[in-house]
């Protein structure tokens, strides 16, 4: 599924996807089921992708597949992450995030589906028949367009919540934070990795990711591996110290002292309630 192009999209199949092992999220992916089922652990959440069933999966969501029926069959279309960057900026409405991010996975209303099939048949036929230049340009309209159409559709059942988050340049740098650390929380835990590869003070970090996340950029790469340690522990026999190998972490006591206080439970104490 790796391509040049910001924008990718195809089909993904039982063969496609290792289970028991996070699912990569570079920027953004909406896949939509055309048959079979796939049970994803989404955020410590467990969803079933069906037929006729979508899931939105964004770069901070660990995403981690448990089951995959042997038929199953799915669309994809995947969008990098600075494209995606730009795509979100676009968003304002609060209710859609919610929604998003509590249901990740989401049936479409009956009178959608044959709209949402044409659309991906649309997308499939400019990357079969445009040239590149203008297939990028035209991906990025149409990715627009969709995610704009969804939004419409969650406002008008759901209606409009709260303010609208203001975007600048603070809100684009706590953003990009949580796309590096999407992509760096099992090697690097330090805030002050994360600053540099965004030209930032540790300090300035930790003050712009609190005013926009309500957490400081420690706490949330830490609230990022406790999110990853549970769905390790709900969904694989790994014990914690391999566990805190995978992470990187030399002292895996240190990673259940980080585990206790977000949970207020031990790993094994944690896995054992889960089950």
């Amino acid at each position: 599924m790796e391509s040049i192009s910001p924008y990718a999209c195809g089909i993904i199949e039982y063969a496609d996807i290792e289970t028991m092992r996070p699912f990569v999220i570079n920027g953004c992916m909406i896949i939509m089921c055309e048959n079979g089922t796939a049970r994803l652990n989404i955020n410590s959440g467990n969803f079933i992708v069906s037929r006729n069933k979508m899931a939105l999966l964004i770069f901070d969501m660990v995403v981690v597949p448990t089951k995959l029926s042997l038929d199953f069959r799915a669309k994809y279309f995947s969008i990098d992450f600075d494209s995606a960057q730009e795509l979100f900026f676009l968003v304002t409405s609060n209710r859609f995030w919610d929604f998003i991010y509590k249901s990740p996975v989401f049936r479409f209303p009956e009178d959608c589906i044959g709209i949402v099939n044409n659309w991906f048949s649309i997308i499939n036929w400019v990357e079969s028949n445009c040239q590149d230049g203008v297939k990028a340009e035209i991906m990025r309209n149409e990715a627009e367009n969709f995610l704009s159409t969804m939004v419409c559709q969650v406002e008008s059942r759901l209606g409009t919540l709260g303010i609208s988050p203001i975007k600048n340049r603070s809100w684009s740098i706590a953003n990009d934070f949580l796309g590096i650390l999407n992509r760096y929380y099992s090697m690097r835990h330090d805030v002050k990795f994360y600053a540099d590869k965004l030209n930032v003070s540790p300090n300035y970090l930790n003050i712009i990711v609190r005013k926009n996340f309500g957490l400081s950029a420690k706490e949330q790469i830490n609230k990022q591996i406790g999110l990853v340690v549970k769905t390790l522990l709900e969904t694989t026999d790994l014990s914690v110290k391999q566990i805190a190998g995978r992470l990187h972490y030399d002292d895996p006591s240190y990673l259940c002292r980080i585990f206790r206080k977000q949970t207020g439970m031990s790993p094994m104490e944690y896995r054992n309630k889960r089950k």
